[in-house]
């Protein structure tokens, strides 16, 4: 049973609140919390806070004594991926000297932050391989509980915080492999884990290197979708796996052939086209429309000689002039219009769907009262 002592509404969220609770907090130790029901309320987010965990719930219950329900194919998951994160981290720092500086769960993958600004894929490579050798071999994990004084005299993968209070620590030990310091959740054996596999990795904040990984049920999942991916494009690109890149090559330098033909052609049908557009007069100014292609558009204001040219895309409208303030004639048309725009003295762009004709009736009025 779970006491509740208090129910919360926040935010148009509802959270039972308890001094106590079987659920682990999501974001302690960088893990992923529990999930399942307190009585017949899903719950959705565990967090602890001042000493009270606060449950976010699907519905209002009132307080008092509850039956819960957690969901342990979901902690299973957690347990393997966290294990997962001791062994990859442990690999890293033996194959490369590099150790892990923080570690990120979510719902799809995990992250650690690696003290390095550059990693080679063969370093990632021989990592991996070491993780999973040990997987593979079947170490036992084990749970060791001893005070801060004497995990501090063994040989740690990572020494413990300073914010590590006196008493009982929690250390998790992977055969000969890591001992590390560590309250989430854990497999009995490094079997269970299955495989683990990086499947990213980036640089970020300046000096560090961030591995994206999956393991257990996470990594078949993850894997099967690739080859279904990798599956599909070769069907439609017509090649081997094996000869996949190399196609996509040929297809990206005919694709940039093909944009530069287009934007001489572009440039070519503007040019030819700028002297026959239709034109209004409004006011004392000349205005010249176009609807048509966004290509041929973009090369019109260096052709076109009239007062105001406004081209009709596939986004909105553009608009070029050389005699009004154009960020003027925007900001009034964005406000008439309720949609977004912006631009400088000679050009501007506005997003709306409006037509042509409603267009040119709004501007003609804006043109008659400008300055």
């Amino acid at each position: 049973m779970i006491k509740i002592e208090q129910v919360l509404q926040k935010d148009g969220k509802i959270f039972a609140v308890s001094s106590e609770s079987p659920f682990y907090p999501d974001g302690k130790g960088g893990q992923l919390g529990d999930r399942g029901h307190i009585g017949d309320a899903k719950v959705f987010f565990v967090k602890e806070s001042e000493g009270k965990f606060f449950h976010q719930i699907d519905r209002f219950i009132e307080p008092g004594e509850y039956p819960y329900q957690i969901d342990m194919e979901r902690r299973k998951d957690i347990a393997a991926q966290h294990t997962a994160q001791h062994v990859l981290s442990a690999a890293f720092l033996k194959v490369a000297d590099v150790q892990t500086v923080s570690f990120r769960m979510s719902e799809e993958f995990s992250t650690i932050d690696l003290d390095v600004p550059t990693l080679t894929h063969e370093t990632l490579s021989e990592a991996e391989a070491l993780a999973n050798e040990v997987i593979r071999s079947c170490v036992q994990v084990e749970i060791i509980n001893t005070t801060k004084e004497q995990a501090n005299r063994m040989n740690l993968r990572k020494p413990l915080s300073e914010k590590v209070e006196e008493g009982f620590v929690r250390l998790v030990k992977i055969g000969d492999f890591d001992l590390s310091a560590c309250a989430g959740f854990h497999v009995t054996n490094t079997g269970e884990i299955g495989c683990v596999k990086v499947v990213d990795w980036e640089k970020v904040k300046g000096s560090l290197t961030r591995v994206y990984f999956v393991a257990a049920e996470r990594a078949l999942k993850d894997y099967g979708k690739r080859v279904l991916v990798l599956k599909q494009l070769s069907t439609l690109l017509t090649s081997s796996i094996d000869e996949m890149v190399k196609r996509v090559e040929s297809l990206l330098d005919k694709t940039k052939e093909q944009a530069g033909l287009i934007e001489k052609l572009a440039e070519a049908l503007a040019v030819e086209q700028a002297s026959k557009l239709p034109e209004i007069k409004i006011k004392d100014f000349k205005v010249a429309f176009y609807d048509g292609i966004d290509e041929v558009a973009r090369f019109l204001p260096k052709y076109c000689s009239t007062d105001v040219l406004v081209c009709k895309t596939s986004e909105g409208y553009t608009i070029s002039t050389k005699t009004i303030d154009c960020s003027k004639l925007v900001q009034i048309l964005s406000k008439e219009f309720n949609c977004s725009g912006g631009g400088g003295k000679t050009k501007g762009s506005l997003k709306t769907s409006v037509k042509l004709e409603h267009f040119i009736e709004s501007l003609s009025k804006v043109l008659e009262v400008i300055q």
